[in-house]
């Protein structure tokens, strides 16, 4: 008996299909990961501010080196869904804020729809946003210390 060559064709269709959908949903999974990167000089400075006792406010402009939209702090046991839901976007959190309470997290939304994040340890001091996110236009940033 021949073989239909249709239903060789129709195989190596849906193989190709299935190739695709996978590739498809590895990169929709991934991409939340490879979209957040740690901006340890942010984080550095922003540190070494609250070390300083006799500061009260930071102009958080002065310490981010590239174009970026705004900027939002997310306090100890912050949900990931949380922080998705104010981001606007998908995004994975890097420091697992929700079971942690010794950080606070600063995450800063780029020009381009990519973020940075910074740590800041509480042990230092508190920072205060006023707003619900900080632009680069009103950039101010209350300092309280422990």
């Amino acid at each position: 008996m021949e073989k239909n060559p249709i239903s060789k064709k129709i195989k190596l269709l849906l193989v190709i299909v299935c190739l695709v959908a996978i590739i498809g949903v590895s990169v929709y999974i991934v991409l939340p990961f490879l979209s957040v990167n740690h901006d340890r000089t942010l984080e550095e400075s922003l540190n070494n501010k609250l070390k300083e006792e006799n500061t009260n406010s930071l102009n958080l402009g002065d310490y981010i080196n590239y174009d970026w939209k705004r900027a939002y702090y997310f306090t100890p046991y912050t949900s990931e869904s949380y922080m998705k839901e104010q981001l606007g976007f998908r995004f994975y959190d890097p420091v697992n804020l929700s079971i942690r309470d010794d950080i606070e997290l600063f995450v800063v939304v780029k020009e381009d729809n990519t973020f940075e994040y910074a740590s800041v340890e509480l042990r230092y001091g508190y920072l205060l946003q006023k707003e619900e996110y900080v632009t680069p236009e009103h950039d101010v940033i209350e300092i309280t210390h422990p």
